[in-house]
């Protein structure tokens, strides 16, 4: 994303505030697509004859509307398939009045971290384990950019560890990048001794403003992006840096707090299910993700996936391809293709065709 387009993003996020996927938008393996006003934006990765845009526009509801029409306008006049992946319900209308089908694929989970709390007797266990966790000399911290190197080196540390023999994932989930982490706050839990055990990135707005009027209030919501830690963390040390890190939230004012999808949650769609989890059991374990974040009782907001009726398993195999591609091929295809498509403006709207972007 170029300068330009990152501070129109910006600004864009202000006013409208994130939604689950927005902080993704900086990981630099997407294109970008604004509606011809430049009030709404969606992104998406080229694959094929696919354009696979990633959750859903960011702007108002009528910008989103135009910015989706215009998109699908733009692929079908370029011959390419245009893919939603990760949709909200709130769209679903439009998709299928340009007879795209649609499939929930999961639910995504979300703290109302204004209500959360730890009272009674559901929450015993976890603040047993809070408690102890005190008692042995462990604590939360959270920190804000800029960072020293010795402390992107500590969390490329822990990264390193968790992630083993496996590979960055890219386009739906974060991956680790000492510039694209620091463009967040962190949440560390800190050992003993001193030293960083364990993190978690805190993607999403800046903290609401107390002077903001009640007019032009914006619900601001974070998501937590990557989350790691060193094998030496004691049992349950994610379940305390994740209570710290809600009650963080509530206490800078937050409404809510995305813990992100869990793939095929409570999903009947025989299908494309069988699909998805073909191409991705093998690196995910759906049932044990669900009941993790399932502890915190999240309320869960359905997430689908939009496609044209025919060749759903090429268009569910190309997802998988992008996803399992690390990054550095993703910027190497983009950067030969992005000539290919630029956004030549086909809508004639009340400014010239120089304002209808695709950067």
């Amino acid at each position: 994303m170029d300068q330009i387009s990152e501070k129109r993003l910006q600004h864009l996020l202000e006013n409208r505030g994130h939604n689950s996927h927005s902080h993704l938008y900086l990981l630099g393996d997407k294109e970008s697509f604004w509606d011809s006003e430049c009030e709404a934006l969606l992104v998406y990765r080229s694959i094929g004859k696919r354009k696979i845009v990633l959750g859903d526009p960011v702007g108002s509801h009528e910008a989103c509307l135009r910015v989706i029409e215009q998109f699908i306008a733009y692929c079908k006049e370029n011959k390419a398939k245009p893919v939603f992946y990760q949709a909200k319900s709130a769209f679903l209308p439009i998709y299928k009045q340009f007879g795209l089908q649609c499939s929930k694929i999961g639910e995504e989970a979300q703290i109302h971290v204004s209500a959360f709390h730890l009272n009674g007797k559901q929450w015993l266990k976890l603040r047993n384990r809070i408690n102890k966790f005190e008692r042995s000399g462990y604590s939360v911290q959270v920190m804000y950019p800029p960072y020293t190197d010795s402390f992107l080196h500590r969390l490329q540390s822990i990264s390193n560890e968790w992630l083993g023999d496996r590979k960055e994932k890219s386009f739906s989930v974060g991956s680790f990048a000492p510039d694209y982490v620091s463009r967040f706050p962190v949440a560390v839990l800190v050992g003993p001794d001193g030293s960083y055990e364990a993190f978690a990135t805190i993607a999403g707005d800046h903290p609401p403003s107390t002077f903001t009027h009640q007019e032009d209030f914006v619900a601001r919501q974070i998501t937590v992006d990557l989350m790691r830690y060193t094998k030496a963390c004691p049992p349950g040390a994610m379940d305390v840096l994740f209570a710290s890190l809600f009650k963080w939230a509530q206490e800078h004012h937050y409404s809510l707090c995305s813990l992100g999808m869990s793939p095929l949650a409570n999903a009947c769609d025989l299908l494309i299910m069988k699909l998805l989890y073909k191409y991705g059991n093998r690196l995910y374990n759906f049932k044990g993700l669900y009941e993790y974040k399932n502890k915190f009782a999240p309320h869960w907001e359905e997430v689908y996936f939009v496609y044209p009726p025919s060749s759903v398993t090429l268009t569910v195999a190309a997802l998988a391809k992008i996803i399992h591609t690390p990054l550095y091929k993703q910027h190497s295809a983009s950067q030969a293709s992005s000539k290919r498509f630029i956004n030549k403006n086909s809508f004639s709207r009340k400014r010239k065709a120089s304002t209808d972007q695709k950067s």
